[in-house]
């Protein structure tokens, strides 16, 4: 009898889990089904060197159809579970329905931007969470140089040369760096701008940025981005940014040309249309063994939950209760135990508990800017970015992914950075719909 496998999700988690099941099992003794809305899995930590020309938007994704060549791929949405006739109900992108039958379902669908219902927000910001976003980010810093070029308005040229960032952690610091230092390149390529001119503005409600990388290096990168002429407000919100005009809870109103929202991810909305027994921040309730528990630790039957939607315990913390950090480090390895738990229960075997001690954090700031905490050790600028650099590599799945990212490194380095900007990308059929004598949406 087939042992049906169900992975919601194709992200990080969802697509290690498969590939390590395909590795594993006999071809004959299960059926794997992958559903996601997306035809590919994006690796995020490369979206900032996507924001910042290094990387190629295509190549920090895989195409999951060409990747799970013994699974099965659906493109859809899950829009319910019935954990009693074990199925699961999902959005088809042709509007149409499906049921989808499972023995054993993981639940990997990740998470998404947390937003606030801050006025302004969903008119003039963005989110830097998918390689789309990152490429329109991109894009909008150099199209508001190229119009700043180009304007005799004082303050409308100090507007576009304004970038916001509403969120300091790693992934906004991250983006901002390799961002400012795309954006002074490409001021350099115009006479009548000049690199003082760009400001970038990081509003941050902690007392902090970075605290990934630990209290010491995380009090070193604030230093680090000041000095690099970032202004930085640290315990300091954003009410509202309606007409891109910035209010900021200290005060000051910046107008910004381009805002970006990274403050923070939340579980994935689509756990709202399930019953799964959840935790107090909204993620899956799960076991050290991954399995999907109630509050009283009683199994569901054939679910299991990692990554950034799951609340897995964390053994190895010296205070308790602990819980793993929803990161790529931790969302890879569970995959590969969820893998081994799922064959180990389909032969009656005892399954094992995930445990992980941190190996550590990388990150970057731009070409030769970074920081990281490597098994206890301090790494700063040009050594923390190598270290980024190589291990992102190292993790990015598929040889060719690899392979095409390292060449364009190759390329870049030889050739320098470019900073050329496609205009209408956001809306290719613009300039037809206007010859073609329609109105445009």
């Amino acid at each position: 009898m087939t042992t049906r496998i169900v992975i919601l999700g194709g992200g990080s988690a969802g697509l290690q889990t498969a590939l390590a099941l395909q590795k594993k099992r006999p071809p004959q003794s299960a059926s794997i089904t992958v559903i996601d809305p997306s035809p590919y899995m994006t690796y995020q930590p490369f979206l900032p060197e996507v924001a910042g020309g290094h990387i190629d938007p295509k190549d920090v994704t895989v195409p999951l159809r060409k990747t799970l060549k013994r699974s099965k791929f659906i493109q859809g949405a899950m829009s319910g579970i019935d954990t009693d006739s074990k199925k699961v109900t999902v959005d088809l992108v042709d509007g149409r329905t499906s049921e989808v039958a499972y023995d054993h379902l993981v639940v990997a669908i990740g998470a998404v931007t947390r937003t606030f219902p801050t006025p302004g927000l969903a008119e003039n910001a963005v989110g830097f969470k998918s390689v789309e976003e990152a490429s329109y980010v991109r894009a909008r810093i150099l199209g508001n140089i190229e119009k700043a070029a180009s304007t005799t308005d004082p303050a409308e040229r100090a507007k576009l040369l304004t970038v916001v960032f509403v969120g300091g952690g790693y992934t906004g610091v991250e983006a901002m760096g390799e961002l400012l230092d795309t954006a002074n390149s490409a001021v350099d390529q115009y006479p009548v701008l000049s690199r003082h001119e760009v400001r970038f503005v990081l509003v941050e409600a902690l007392d902090r940025v970075a605290p990934e990388v630990g209290p010491e290096l995380s009090k070193w990168t604030l230093g680090a981005l000041r000095a690099r002429g970032i202004d930085i407000r640290l315990k300091t919100t954003m009410p509202s940014c309606e007409n891109g005009d910035c209010v900021l809870s200290d005060g000051e109103t910046v107008p910004a040309g381009t805002i970006v929202w990274t403050a923070g991810v939340k579980p994935n909305p689509a756990l709202d249309s399930t019953t799964l027994p959840r935790g107090p921040k909204g993620h899956v309730n799960a076991n050290a063994k991954l399995e999907v528990v109630t509050d009283e630790g009683k199994r569901v039957d054939g679910v299991w939950a990692l990554g950034d939607n799951a609340q897995v315990p964390d053994l190895t913390a010296a205070k308790q209760p602990a819980y793993y950090p929803p990161n790529a480090q931790n969302a890879v390895r569970q995959a590969v135990t969820v893998a081994e738990n799922i064959l180990a229960s389909m032969a009656g075997e005892p399954l094992v508990e995930y445990r992980h001690e941190s190996v550590g954090t990388v990150a970057s700031y731009g070409i030769g800017k970074g920081a990281a905490l490597i098994q206890g050790v301090h790494l700063k600028n040009l050594f923390a970015w190598l270290a980024h650099r190589g291990y992102h590599l190292l993790a990015m799945p598929t040889f060719t992914r690899k392979w095409r990212i390292l060449t364009g490194w190759v390329t870049n380095l030889v050739g320098g950075r470019d900073e050329t900007t496609l205009e209408n990308m956001n809306d290719p059929r613009a300039n037809f719909v206007a010859l073609a004598g329609g109105v445009k949406k």
